[in-house]
């Protein structure tokens, strides 16, 4: 359940048009090298950090164009003039709070720029607080400066909805358990705003959609029916996880990544996936975990196909969830368990070959690839988990090694 939300404040809350400032000044010719200069180097994030006196920062971006020292300095200290007013921060702060919730800031912001325009940040004594870089000497989206807001507040961080323009603040708010929505301008924030807080109203659940294939519906290989509901995987992580979580499964024998099976092509995971977004919302975390269907000969996938239906799921999620629900679920892209054993005494052995076993090694490191592309979470079953005789399908040890090896995925960080 959402109960703080948590804003950037830089081209969130205040304008900064530190091109046009520029140009104005000095034309555009002399504005460009300013910018990169000043902006364009790194340093800028120095002054935020505030490990360097500003006089050694001014040094550090006269670096970058000593023939523009004095140009540099003058706009330095005219750095209110880009600080632009908003009309809307302190309205939409004071309805959340007025609804109830609790309101803060995580920003990264110098003392300097702070000072140069107070009146565009009024909005700062309607909120319940916050941490800025400068005062912490750390920055997004290093995690300690996440870590520290939690901790002089004492938040819950799956109880915060983070408000940010930059996607790389937001997916390390996600792996600390923070719900996020990437801002673009005004009235995108407003629309996702109020997707994310009506569909949370009655949400009192950490929902865990698990979206996969034979074994996470839960297919005995013995019986070739299904194991008892407190067997599987997706029940025993709901117990190792605890009564704040509802785990949800979404498991479907046969199921791809993205491909049409002969005569199945409903067994095409993206069939019906943004379907499952929607039945479960508001989703707090998705775990896909698909892939040994696709290693199946009859398909004639190779392992870069197989990944690219891994990524054409995790593009789905992170392009429907906010028309759903306002905000990306946090998402674990998971490496199924290896197909392993004596395939030929498979009863599947007339779909499954020397290559097939390869190609369900081969996706790990891949699936690992798309989940850093997307800084999203990453859960490794293609070692270590145990499979059944018939090469496919975890046995009951199996389920309780993939249930903790999830558990410990989706906690890592929080």
């Amino acid at each position: 359940m959402i109960r703080n939300i948590v804003f950037d404040i830089g081209n969130v809350l205040i304008g900064f048009d530190a091109m046009d400032y520029l140009v104005s000044l000095f034309g555009r010719e002399k504005a460009i090298r300013i910018a990169e200069a000043v902006f364009g180097s790194g340093y800028w994030q120095e002054l935020d950090i505030a490990r360097l006196s500003e006089e050694e920062i001014l040094e550090l971006f006269y670096s970058g164009a000593p023939d523009l020292r004095a140009e540099i300095k003058e706009s330095f200290d005219r750095i209110g003039e880009c600080v632009r007013k908003l009309d809307w921060p302190v309205p939409l702060v004071d309805s959340l709070k007025e609804k109830g919730y609790r309101v803060y800031f995580l920003s990264n912001m110098s003392e300097h720029v702070k000072a140069s325009n107070t009146a565009a940040f009024d909005f700062v004594s309607h909120m319940d607080g916050g941490i800025w870089s400068c005062d912490v000497h750390e920055i997004k989206p290093d995690a300690g400066i996440y870590g520290k807001l939690f901790e002089k507040y004492g938040l819950v961080p799956e109880e915060c909805l983070f408000i940010d323009d930059h996607k790389e603040n937001i997916d390390v708010g996600k792996k600390l358990g923070m719900k996020g929505i990437v801002f673009r301008d005004h009235d995108q924030l407003m629309a996702d705003l109020d997707k994310a807080l009506t569909k949370d109203a009655s949400h009192d659940m950490i929902t865990v959609l698990c979206y996969g294939d034979s074994n996470t519906y839960g297919y005995d290989p013995q019986t070739c029916g299904r194991y008892p509901y407190d067997k599987r995987w997706t029940t025993l992580l709901g117990e190792m996880l605890g009564n704040r979580y509802e785990v949800i499964s979404e498991g479907l024998n046969g199921r791809t990544t993205a491909y049409d099976r002969p005569g199945a092509a409903w067994k095409n995971g993206m069939s019906c996936f943004t379907a499952c977004l929607g039945t479960h919302k508001p989703v707090d975390f998705v775990i896909i975990m698909l892939g040994t269907n696709d290693c199946d000969k009859e398909l004639g996938l190779s392992a870069g196909d197989i990944a690219d239906g891994m990524e054409k799921l995790v593009s789905i999620v992170e392009e429907e969830a906010p028309v759903l629900q306002g905000y990306v679920p946090e998402i674990i892209v998971a490496a199924p368990a290896a197909i392993q054993g004596d395939i030929a005494k498979s009863p599947f052995a007339d779909k499954l070959t020397a290559g097939s076993v390869q190609k369900s090694l081969d996706i790990g490191p891949l699936y690992r690839e798309i989940a850093e592309r997307h800084g999203v979470k990453f859960a490794d079953a293609t070692k270590g988990i145990e499979v059944a005789p018939d090469c496919e399908h975890l046995t009951e040890e199996g389920h309780r090694q993939i249930a903790g090896l999830f558990c410990e995925t989706i906690k890592a960080g929080l």
